[in-house]
C-alpha cells in the first residue's frame, strides 16, 4: 500500500523548508528512521527521516526547492508496485526562481535512467541566484557524491558547491562569470558508458523538459563549455577579483607566509592547491605578476563583492534617512585593563571586542536600535548580532558576530577571531553574514580620528570607532593625559529618534570606561 510522505514540522517556528539533498533514489527499499532528505530551515539545516518502511516509487522534490510544511516530497510503497502519479509540490506553488512561467522551448531526447541533472541549489535562506567564480570539472571527470564542483559567489558570501550525487561529468551547462538563478541546471552526471548528446544538454541548458526512457551506453566525446570572463584585470587562479584556491592551500599560504594573489595556480580552472604554494614559497613575485599601481586613465573592472557594496551602499543613501552623533571616551582604563588582561589570557582581547561587548550591553537596555520599520511597527531583532566590517583582498565584509550579549569576553574573543579567519580566507557561509543589527567600523589603525560610517541596509544603525589618541584633559582641577577615543553612531531615523540613540551612545561610553563591565 503506497504511503505519502510529507514534510514534517521540524521546528516549532516551522513554516517551509528548502531540500537541500536527496540521500534516496527511486527503487531503494528505506526502513523507518532512515534519513531521507537534508532541510534547511531559517534556523538549522536538518535531517528528515523516513516515517515509514518502503520502497521508494516517486520523489516529487528537487534539491534547491522550497516547501511548505506538510507537502507530499515522496512516496513508498512495496517493491514494483504500481501507484498512481501524485502531483508534484513544484508545478504551480512553488517556483524555485522569479522568472515567469513560460511554455518550455524544446522537449529532451530519452536517455538512461543514471543520468543526473545537478542543479544550482539554495546556499542560504535568502539567495535567489549565484555566480559562478570557478569549475573543478571537466566533461569525463568522475566525481563523487560531496566532491567540490564549482565555486559560488552569492551576494553574502563564497562558498563551494559540492556534487549531490556520483557519476561522470557529461556536460557543464554553466560559463565562468555567469549568474544563473536558484534551481537552474549546471551540469550533467551519467554513468561511464553514458550516451548523452548534445542536443539534450542543449534542451536542459534551455529549460526544456525530459523523456525518462533509455538509449544507447556508447560515451560521446563531449568538448568543455565552460568559457572563462576575463576582467580588465585579475590576479593569478582568480575571477572578478576573487582568487579562486583550496582550503588547504590558503592555510599553508597563511602558515608559511605567501601571498596567496601571488601563486600561479595549476589545478583545474587555475585553481591553487597546495603544491603550487610549496613551490612558490621562497620565491620573490611567485606566480602572475600583479601591477603595483595603476596606470592614469585606465578602466578597473569592478568585482562581484565591490559591486555589491556599491548597490548597497547606494541603497543605504536612498532609504535610509540618518542622523549622527559623536563622543569622546575615556578609554585609559581600558587599555590599561586590555594589556594586562592580554599579558596572561590564552585568547587575545581585541579592542573590537571590547567595543562589541559594550555595544551588547547597550543593546540589551536599548532595544529599539535593534530593530527595524516593519509597515506600520517597529520589528525587534530576535537576538543580538554584531557586525564587524573587515576589509578583503577583493572589497570589505561585514560578518556578524552572534549574540554577543550572551557571551563572556573571551567567548566573543574566540568568535571574532573565528570569523576574521575565514573572512580573510573566503569560507564565509551566508549565515555568518544574516542577523545583524549594527555594525562596528574601525579605522583606527589607520590614524583616523573619526568618520561618519554608512549604515548597513537592515540594521539599525552603525558605529565608527577613531584612534586612540593621548589628550590633555582637565580632571579634578588638574591637567591629566587621558587616553580618548572617539566614536560616531550613525543611525536611521525611521527607527530610532535623536534622544534615544543619544542615551543608547552615552551608555556604550559609560561602559567602555567602567572594565568592571568585562570581568
Amino acid at each position: 500500500m503506497a504511503t505519502e510522505v510529507k514534510l514534517p514540522k521540524l521546528g516549532q517556528t516551522m513554516e517551509e523548508g528548502t531540500i537541500v539533498s536527496c540521500m534516496v533514489k527511486l527503487g531503494d527499499k528505506v526502513k523507518k528512521g532512515d534519513i531521507i532528505f537534508e532541510v534547511e530551515t531559517d534556523k538549522a539545516a536538518l535531517e528528515m527521516e523516513s516515517p515509514a518502511e518502503g520502497y521508494v516509487n516517486q520523489i516529487l522534490v528537487s534539491s534547491g526547492q522550497t516547501i511548505t510544511v506538510g507537502d507530499v516530497v515522496l512516496v513508498l510503497g512495496e517493491k514494483d508496485e504500481q501507484v498512481a502519479t501524485v502531483k508534484a509540490v513544484a508545478a504551480a506553488e512553488k517556483k524555485v526562481s522569479n522568472e515567469p512561467v513560460a511554455e518550455k522551448p524544446c522537449k529532451a531526447a530519452a536517455v538512461s535512467d543514471s543520468v543526473k541533472i545537478v542543479n544550482l541549489p539554495k546556499l542560504g535562506q535568502t539567495m535567489e541566484e549565484g555566480t559562478i567564480v570557478g569549475c573543478m570539472i571537466k566533461p569525463g571527470d568522475k566525481v563523487k557524491k560531496g566532491d567540490i564542483i564549482f565555486e559560488v559567489e552569492t551576494d553574502k558570501a563564497a562558498l563551494e558547491m559540492e556534487s549531490p550525487a556520483e557519476g561522470f561529468v557529461k556536460h557543464i551547462l554553466v560559463d565562468i562569470g555567469q549568474t544563473v538563478a536558484v534551481g537552474k541546471a549546471v551540469a550533467i552526471l551519467a554513468g561511464e558508458n553514458d550516451n548523452v548528446p548534445q542536443s539534450y544538454a542543449d534542451c536542459i541548458k534551455a529549460g526544456g523538459s525530459v523523456d525518462s526512457a533509455a538509449v544507447g551506453k556508447h560515451q560521446e566525446k563531449t568538448p568543455a563549455v565552460l568559457q572563462k570572463v576575463e576582467p580588465v584585470r585579475t590576479s593569478s587562479a582568480s575571477t572578478g577579483g576573487k582568487v579562486i584556491a583550496s582550503p588547504r592551500a590558503r592555510k599553508l599560504a597563511k602558515k608559511l607566509g605567501v601571498d596567496i594573489n601571488m601563486v600561479k595556480g595549476t589545478g583545474p580552472s587555475g585553481r591553487i592547491v597546495e603544491s603550487d604554494v610549496e613551490a612558490s614559497k621562497g620565491k620573490a613575485g611567485a606566480g602572475a605578476v600583479v601591477e603595483s599601481s595603476f596606470v592614469p586613465g585606465e578602466r578597473i573592472a569592478l568585482n562581484r563583492l565591490q559591486k555589491i557594496t556599491a548597490q548597497k551602499m547606494l541603497q543605504s543613501k536612498r532609504e535610509i534617512p540618518c542622523f549622527y552623533l559623536t563622543v569622546k571616551a575615556d578609554v585609559t582604563d581600558l587599555v590599561h585593563f586590555r594589556t594586562l588582561r592580554n599579558k596572561t589570557a590564552d585568547i587575545k582581547v581585541s579592542y573590537n571586542d571590547l567595543i562589541m561587548k559594550a555595544v551588547a550591553i547597550g543593546l540589551v537596555k536599548f532595544p529599539i536600535m535593534t530593530g527595524q520599520l516593519d509597515g506600520d511597527n517597529i520589528r525587534l531583532a530576535d537576538s543580538i548580532g554584531i557586525g564587524l566590517a573587515i576589509s578583503v583582498g577583493d572589497g570589505l565584509v561585514a560578518p556578524i558576530v552572534k549574540d554577543v550579549d550572551k557571551k563572556d569576553i573571551a567567548s566573543v574573543a574566540a568568535a571574532s577571531i573565528n570569523i576574521i579567519d575565514r573572512a580573510k580566507n573566503n569560507k564565509l557561509a551566508p549565515a555568518d553574514v544574516e542577523g545583524g543589527c549594527i555594525t562596528i567600523s574601525n579605522l583606527g589603525a589607520y590614524g583616523i580620528d573619526s568618520f561618519i560610517p554608512i549604515v548597513v541596509p537592515g540594521q539599525c544603525s552603525i558605529l565608527g570607532i577613531g584612534q586612540i589618541s593621548d589628550v590633555c584633559v582637565p580632571v579634578d582641577g588638574n591637567i591629566m593625559v587621558r587616553k580618548m577615543m572617539c566614536m560616531t553612531l550613525s543611525v536611521d531615523h525611521k527607527v530610532a529618534n535623536g534622544a534615544y540613540a543619544a542615551q543608547f551612545l552615552d551608555f556604550v561610553r559609560k561602559v567602555l570606561e567602567d572594565t568592571a563591565n568585562f570581568e
